[in-house]
């Protein structure tokens, strides 16, 4: 059990220190696909009494997914900006309401964000259209997850804030795990619909 213990969590931050390298690496610009790829390693560290290669299942999906992840990443770096312009405005030219349109607009990019590379590490889809709709779907009908993933991002944050910034070694990568576990709870249905769990409810 100790051994176990201790392997999954070297793995966590062997995964950790990869998705900082692939990072300054790619000088920000692969984030997106550096993200997919860790959740793809951390997904499979929850399996039980399966060890994981995690070098090749990270490049592997790096490589799978890069394009499509890249864009994304893009796209909402992208986004922020004029969110963050709006509320800015609104906050200096007294006008509430747009500052609270604002705020709104970024939680809602927020929890997209934070469900889309777990989604596209797991599920494999050809229409970036119907990716972007379920993860909306997913991300504004399962609200007590995002409280809960939200918290994990909170968490790791007060982690390198509070205690120390080489917690960054191992933050993200715990990080990583926790949002795998919280989003496999919901994640379970699609799997049974997909035929894709064995007789223990486990993921083959």
């Amino acid at each position: 059990m100790l051994k176990e213990v201790y392997r999954k969590f070297t793995d966590i931050v062997y995964v950790n220190l990869l998705w900082i390298l692939v990072s300054f690496l790619g000088l920000f610009v692969t984030v997106g696909a550096a993200t997919t790829a860790m959740f793809s390693v951390t997904f499979q560290l929850l399996k039980k009494n399966e060890p994981t290669n995690v070098f090749s299942s990270y490049v592997k999906s790096f490589k799978a997914n890069f394009v499509a992840s890249t864009l994304v990443w893009l796209f909402l770096v992208l986004a922020f900006l004029p969110l963050y312009m709006m509320y800015n405005y609104g906050l200096n030219q007294d006008i509430p309401w747009l500052s609270v349109i604002a705020i709104v607009g970024f939680y809602q990019l927020l929890i997209f964000t934070l469900y889309i590379f777990p989604v596209m590490a797991v599920f494999k889809t050809t229409s970036i259209l119907q990716l972007i709709k379920n993860v909306i779907i997913m991300a504004n009908t399962n609200l007590w997850t995002n409280i809960k993933i939200i918290g994990s991002l909170a968490f790791v944050v007060l982690l390198v804030v509070m205690i120390h910034e080489s917690m960054l070694l191992i933050g993200i990568g715990i990080y990583g795990i926790l949002v795998s576990f919280h989003l496999n709870i919901i994640f379970k249905p699609i799997y049974a619909k997909l035929g894709v769990l064995d007789e223990e409810g486990e993921i083959r």
